[in-house]
């Protein structure tokens, strides 16, 4: 008597092996355009967003604020040229927060993408003029739904120099070795005007893995914080051509 099993096909059918191979095709795709992308974004975006603006003398700068992350995983360094003195400039960065002045930045992605209700104000307001070591900037109202609400813990600051520190939650203290920098420095030139740096010292999260994916995330920091130092020089160039009376007195403060 023949075997049973004589009579039954050893193959797959098309269908089988179309319905058992198609997926892991997309994934092989998938897998593939990723890897990709990921070459393409370190090989010519990430060099370009991470020293924006700054030349090869301020990237190898030290900077007020670097001791914050003696050792981070990566770092970025960002600047910009202003047609101002730097007590001109100062008062911008005094009154930053959500809460005052505003972040100078994206108001589309602030308010109709994040509903964060933020206004940047065009004036400088002497009530927000008192920032010191120890306060925290917002980066969300207190009516916000995440509260207490991420921001900037100032840690060290020189009027009319440099303000630097680490990102935290409020409430909570800093904690610099799980998180990530912010360093304004004002570098006055002969030809008067000053550079603004921003130097971002990010700690290292461990692995890889996260290195890389906080390097991908720090695309849209970029976006917003190209906009908030172009926003910054806006202002305080348009306060200098607007009140020379106030810029001589600032500068002789």
């Amino acid at each position: 008597m023949a075997n049973l099993t004589d009579s039954i096909p050893l193959t797959l059918n098309a269908p089988y092996r179309r319905r058992v191979y198609r997926p892991l095709r997309f994934l092989a795709w998938g897998a593939g355009s990723l890897v990709v992308a990921l070459g393409l974004y370190f090989l010519l975006l990430w060099p370009w967003i991470s020293r924006w603006g700054a030349t090869t003398g301020e990237i190898q700068q030290t900077l007020p604020g670097d001791d914050l992350i003696p050792d981070p995983a990566f770092v970025t360094t960002k600047a910009i040229t202003i047609h101002a003195q730097p007590e001109s400039i100062w008062p911008w960065l005094a009154q930053l927060g959500v809460d005052r002045g505003g972040m100078y930045s994206y108001l589309w992605v602030e308010n109709w993408l994040l509903r964060l209700h933020v206004q940047n104000i065009d004036e400088i307001r002497p009530e927000w003029q008192t920032l010191q070591a120890g306060d925290f900037i917002r980066f969300t109202p207190k009516e916000f739904a995440l509260n207490p609400g991420p921001g900037l813990y100032v840690l060290a600051l020189e009027p009319n120099r440099s303000l630097a520190g680490c990102f935290g939650m409020e409430q909570t203290p800093p904690d610099c070795g799980a998180s990530a920098t912010w360093q304004f420095v004002l570098q006055p030139q002969e030809d008067g005007t000053t550079r603004l740096i921003l130097r971002s010292r990010s700690a290292d999260p461990g692995s890889n893995i996260a290195v890389t994916g906080a390097k991908v995330a720090t695309l849209f920091q970029f976006y917003m914080e190209r906009k908030m130092l172009l926003g910054i020089k806006q202002r305080a160039e348009m306060f200098v051509a607007q009140n020379p009376v106030a810029v001589a007195q600032l500068s002789e403060r």
